[in-house]
C-alpha cells in the first residue's frame, strides 16, 4: 500500500516550478521546439502535431499501420487549448479500425502551464484517460496518449471527439437540468462510485501515480493558489448571494470546509470527479447526462461528488422537492454498481456535510471573475454561489461537520 506524500509543497516548491516553466517558455518563443517524433516527446499543441508522432502514439499495436495525414478542426483556448483533429491512415491502419475523430487538450501558454501544471491538473486527467478510464462502464472519451512534462510544465492529452463519434454536446454551468437530467446524473455518479468502491488501486498503484485523498489534494491546493484567502475574497463579493444565516457564519466556511474533506476522506474510498458542476456534464442524443474534465480526481467518499452535482445543478425549490428522492435512486443505483451504499440516514447526513467543497470553489472562481481573471462568466458563478449556499442553510451544513 502507498501513502500519500507525507508533507505538502511549500511555497518555494512552487515558485522554483513556475520560474522553470518561464524559462521553458521563453526558450520556445526565441526557437521553435523540435517537431515531436516519439511517445516520449510532449507536443508543444496541435499545431505541432506531426504524422510520425501521432503513428507512434496511435499505430504501436498494429504492423504495418501509419498515419498518413491529419487537418485540424475547430477548438477552444481558455485555460487550456482545445482542438479537433482528423487522422487519415494507410490501408493497414484503415482496415483494423483505429480512431479516426480526435480530440487534443494542451497548455501552449505560460498561463495555462501554470494553472494545469503547478497544481497537478495535466497529470491527473492523464491518469485517468490512460490508467484508470479503461476499467470503467462510461461515456466518458477515451484516451489514446497522455503527456506531461513536469520541467517545462508542457502537456497534451488525446482522446475521443465525443462531439462526432457519439453526438455529444456541451453546455455551460447555468444549463436548466430537470428531473430526468438529475436522474441521469445521478445514476452515473453510480457507474463509477460503485465499481471503484473500496478498490485497492485507489491506495495503491494509483496512489503512487499522484491521486491523493480529497483532504491531501485540497490542503496541496490551498497551498499552491491560496485557495482559502481567494474563497474568502468571494464571500466579500458575493452580496446578498449568500442567506444572512451562513454570512454571519463566514469566517467558519474555510475550517469547515477542511473538516467536511478530512470527514470525507476518512469513510470508504472510491474515486472522485470533484468539480462536478454543470459545465462539466455533456448530453447525448438519448438525454443522458455523462461527466467530463477529470482533471481534479482524488480518493474519497462519494457523497463530495453528489452533493456538489445536486446543489449546484438544480434550481432551490427542485432541490428541496427532490433530493430525498435522488438520493434513495442514487443508493440503489450504488449497490447495483457494486458499492456497499450507507443507510439512508447515514447518507443523508454525509450528503449534507460534503456542501462545503463545491461552495468555496465557486466563491473562489466569483473572487477571481471580479479581480480580473475570469474563469467562469459572472453571472453563472452568481447562480451557484447563491444555489450551494441556500443548500448549506437549509441543511444545516456547517452544524453537520462540527
Amino acid at each position: 500500500m502507498v501513502a500519500d506524500a507525507p508533507s505538502t509543497p511549500g511555497i518555494r516548491d512552487v515558485l522554483t516550478s513556475v520560474a522553470g516553466m518561464v524559462t521553458a517558455v521563453a526558450k520556445e518563443r526565441r526557437r521553435a521546439p523540435t517537431p515531436p517524433r516519439t511517445v516520449d516527446d510532449v507536443p508543444l499543441s496541435a499545431e505541432h502535431l506531426t504524422d510520425e508522432w501521432l503513428t507512434a502514439v496511435l499505430c504501436s499495436g498494429t504492423p504495418g499501420a501509419r498515419v498518413v495525414s491529419h487537418r485540424l478542426g475547430e477548438g477552444s483556448d481558455g485555460t487550456s487549448s482545445r482542438r479537433a483533429v482528423t487522422v487519415t491512415y494507410d490501408d493497414a491502419g484503415r482496415d483494423a479500425g483505429l480512431p479516426v475523430d480526435l480530440y487534443t487538450k494542451a497548455t501552449p501558454k505560460l498561463r495555462s502551464r501554470i494553472l494545469i501544471g503547478i497544481t497537478g491538473a495535466a497529470a491527473a486527467e492523464n491518469l485517468f484517460y490512460m490508467g484508470i478510464r479503461p476499467h470503467l462502464q462510461l461515456e466518458a472519451p477515451r484516451g489514446y496518449h497522455g503527456g506531461f512534462d513536469a520541467r517545462t510544465g508542457r502537456s497534451l492529452l488525446l482522446t475521443d471527439d465525443i462531439a462526432v463519434q457519439k453526438g455529444a454536446t456541451f453546455g455551460n454551468a447555468a444549463i436548466e437540468v430537470d428531473r430526468a437530467d438529475a436522474e441521469s446524473m445521478v445514476r452515473e455518479m453510480a457507474r463509477y462510485h460503485g465499481p471503484l468502491w473500496g478498490d485497492p488501486r485507489l491506495r495503491g498503484e494509483w496512489a503512487a501515480r499522484g491521486l491523493k485523498d480529497c483532504h491531501a489534494w485540497q490542503a496541496e491546493f490551498n497551498v499552491k493558489t491560496r485557495f482559502g484567502e481567494g474563497a474568502m475574497v468571494g464571500v466579500r463579493f458575493s452580496g446578498d448571494l449568500i442567506p444572512e444565516p451562513l454570512r454571519r457564519r463566514r469566517k467558519e466556511i474555510v475550517p469547515a470546509a477542511m473538516r467536511s474533506l478530512r470527514i470525507n476522506a476518512d469513510g470508504p474510498q472510491t474515486l472522485l470527479h470533484q468539480d462536478t458542476h454543470p459545465a462539466n456534464w455533456f448530453r447525448l442524443p438519448d438525454g443522458s447526462m455523462h461527466l467530463y474534465d477529470w482533471q481534479g480526481i482524488a480518493r474519497g467518499g462519494w457523497a463530495l461528488d453528489y452533493a456538489y452535482a445536486l446543489s449546484a445543478a438544480l434550481d432551490v425549490e427542485d432541490r428541496r422537492a427532490w433530493e430525498r428522492e435522488l438520493l434513495a435512486l442514487y443508493l440503489d443505483e450504488l449497490a447495483a454498481q457494486g458499492g456497499d451504499a450507507p443507510s439512508f440516514d447515514d447518507a443523508w447526513l454525509q450528503y449534507r456535510q460534503q456542501m462545503l467543497h463545491g461552495l468555496i470553489f465557486w466563491l473562489y472562481t466569483l473572487a477571481a471573475g471580479r479581480l480580473g481573471a475570469v474563469l467562469q462568466p459572472m453571472d453563472h458563478c452568481r447562480l451557484i454561489v447563491g444555489r450551494i449556499a441556500q443548500a448549506m442553510v437549509d441543511l444545516e451544513t456547517l452544524d453537520a461537520v462540527r
